[in-house]
């Protein structure tokens, strides 16, 4: 047996010596240890990813489209962001319903899954009637350009996104106030102009959208009870051979996954020889909800797909291109807070006499001239800007040849290098170059005389340009640098599409968002106009000098 005083002092020595723990109790044992476990246990990963879906869980795709799946989102507590495999197919030529199953694994082997419904609807057009517009409406499409504007030396789309949702070839058999309050439009009640309701709304009927535009009839189911059809233009860098429009050039996704179609097309109100960039669609494409709204529909993407006629395009020495597989994308409904309508292009031109293409290519003068020869005595030079809707001062009344003061503001560079604002109508300014002046607004209505007046119940012809016209030195003008709309930032007025509130707006109504300011950059276009003449199938294919 050890006596004590050996069993402390071997105590001590293992300590010293191991750094374990060996003392103990009297024992038989002269040497007692124990090992310490310096590893750490891991804690266990066993929580799920989560998938999100990008759109609704069960969405609808319209018969014969190019299908886009949106897909999904995964993130796990511990990876973060992982991959999503996708599986199942979507067969658009097949109507029927369809599944889509998203799975998504972590690092430990945990995984999730989630699942969409598609369904793809029947082919409509077989159960519907499709019209095209009948003389004089028909000469809108018969693909003629006299003088066209360009605005890029590439072909793109340069916007595309909804107008106005509701109120476009409503269903029903004449404009009055309450047919316009049942479809959410605008009513200006404060007005008389006579025995029309042109200037009191910017509401339509199905009959009177069908006389100038390709319709599909009957829609079909509209959601959230509307009996009307939401407008989108789509704003092209380059003009159309109209001949080529059709409904199933365009597809558009909606920010739920949704696959659709329009159901009306056509050039108008951009239907003059020289304009021809903008058609206009109609279909069922949202809501009036703000974009960060749980339940808002919008469209997000816009694609020019195949089809037996594709869409063309004419642009810089009369080159004549397809527009298929130009796509664009936003993330913003016209009911978010300042998304109306804005600048996509401003272009500076000489004036030379009378505009080539005013008008209509017919020997009967369907629509009379609205350039700045028909309007003013005097011009040198015509500030073109290009919009992405219709311009109006509150969604309904037209915009006057006077009014430049309410809207805009043009920059030059100034004599020492600081910039010129050049905001008022008929005052000479000193810029870089010589001087400048503004005479006032053109391609929008006709003159001032007789029955015609500058006033509310002005008839505008509300398409997708208007001029500016200016007095001075070339060399001045070759100094003008940015197109500005300073809106209700600056204390200017403010622009609305067509879905816009009127003077006196319905109780309870949601209505499209004035526009914001905007500054636009201004092309130089007084060596090369950048315009183009085009004949169909024929020879007479020019760029004007």
């Amino acid at each position: 047996m050890i006596n004590k005083v050996t069993f402390l002092l071997n105590c001590i020595a293992l300590i010293l010596a191991s750094q374990l723990t060996g003392c103990g109790s009297d024992g038989d044992n002269d040497n007692i240890s124990v090992e310490t476990d310096t590893t750490s246990s891991a804690p266990t990963d066993n929580t799920l990813p989560v998938i999100t879906l990008v759109g609704n869980e069960s969405i609808e795709v319209v018969y014969n489209a190019a299908f886009g799946d949106l897909g999904a989102e995964a993130h796990d507590d511990t990876d973060g962001a992982i991959t999503v495999t996708t599986q199942g197919t979507v067969d658009t030529s097949m109507p029927g319903t369809y599944e889509l199953t998203y799975t998504a694994t972590d690092a430990s082997g945990n995984w999730s899954q989630a699942t969409r419904t598609v369904v793809v609807l029947e082919d409509t057009s077989q159960s519907a009637i499709i019209t095209t517009p009948q003389a004089p409406f028909s000469f809108f499409y018969d693909g003629v350009l006299k003088g066209a504007d360009y605005w890029s030396e590439e072909p793109q789309i340069l916007s595309a996104g909804m107008g106005f949702d509701g109120t476009v070839a409503i269903d029903a058999p004449e404009l009055t106030i309450d047919s316009v309050r049942a479809a959410g439009g605008a009513w200006s009640s404060d007005i008389y102009c006579g025995s029309g309701a042109q200037n009191h709304t910017a509401t339509s009927t199905r009959t009177q959208v069908a006389r100038a535009y390709i319709i599909q009839a009957p829609y079909g189911e509209l959601k959230d009870g509307a009996i009307g059809l939401d407008g989108l233009p789509i704003v092209l860098s380059w003009p159309l051979d109209t001949r080529t429009l059709s409904l199933t050039d365009f597809q558009f996704t909606l920010n739920t996954g949704d696959i659709v179609r329009p159901l009306a097309v056509g050039p108008a109100p951009n239907i003059e020889d020289n304009e021809r960039n903008t058609p206009v669609v109609f279909g069922e494409f949202g809501n009036r909800l703000p974009s960060d709204h749980p339940d808002a529909r919008f469209p997000i993407k816009l694609e020019i797909v195949e089809d037996d006629t594709p869409l063309m395009m004419v642009g810089p020495g009369g080159q004549v291109v397809s527009a298929v597989g130009l796509t664009w994308e936003t993330d913003s409904s016209p009911y978010d807070e300042n998304n109306g309508p804005r600048l996509v292009g401003a272009k500076l031109n000489r004036i030379e006499g009378q505009m080539d293409g005013e008008g209509i290519s017919t020997l009967l003068t369907l629509i009379p001239a609205n350039d700045a020869t028909a309007l003013y005595y005097e011009g040198d030079f015509m500030l073109r800007m290009l919009t992405t809707g219709g311009f109006s001062p509150d969604g309904v009344s037209g915009l006057k040849p006077n009014e430049f003061e309410h809207f805009f503001r043009v920059h030059a560079n100034g004599v020492d290098g600081n910039t010129v604002i050049i905001d008022k109508v008929g005052e000479e300014y000193a810029v870089q170059g010589g001087t400048l002046r503004v005479v006032g607004l053109s391609d929008l209505g006709q003159p001032e005389s007789g029955e015609v007046i500058f006033d509310t119940c002005y008839d505008e012809d509300r398409d997708n340009y208007i001029d500016i016209i200016l007095v001075g030195d070339e060399e001045a003008a070759r100094n003008i640098t940015i197109l500005e709309i300073p809106s209700l930032e600056e204390g200017y007025l403010a622009f609305y599409n067509p879905g816009g509130p009127g003077r006196t707006p319905f109780e309870g109504v949601s209505y499209s968002a004035p526009g914001p300011r905007d500054l636009e950059p201004v092309i130089i276009a007084l060596d090369d106009p950048m315009r183009v003449t085009y004949v169909p199938e024929s020879e007479n294919v020019e760029a004007p000098d």
